[in-house]
């Protein structure tokens, strides 16, 4: 994965770090399952969407083209893993299923009515 892809994952994966998590938003995902469907877009919809809410035009439109690269498989699954697994998320378990978490990422920025 090109630094640049690395980067645009980066901006936006980074706030389900813990040292950028508020309390609020610890509260409300801290105790979710991040391998469970329903609660991994609950955590999404919670911590992503808000900050994807705050990026600029390009940045948003980076952030969907690697995303949709991720999915069609321009960017290799150990990428993506080595990108999320730099993220010291507050989850009990890793993310078992990074390409379905992605999708997931994608669906809830793009597909779905916020």
């Amino acid at each position: 994965m090109s630094d640049k892809k690395i980067e645009g994952l980066t901006t936006l994966l980074k706030y389900l770090d813990n040292d950028l998590l508020s309390n609020e938003q610890y509260e409300i995902i801290g105790d979710l399952n991040i391998n469970n469907d329903e609660q991994q877009k609950k955590i999404i919809k919670a911590v992503l969407v808000p900050n994807f809410n705050e990026f600029n035009k390009i940045t948003k439109d980076s952030i969907k083209t690697i995303l949709e690269e991720c999915l069609k498989g321009d960017v290799s699954e150990s990428s993506i893993a080595k990108v999320i697994n730099c993220i010291s998320m507050p989850f009990s378990s890793e993310i078992e299923d990074k390409k379905t978490f992605i999708r997931n990422i994608y669906s809830e920025l793009f597909e779905t009515e916020h």
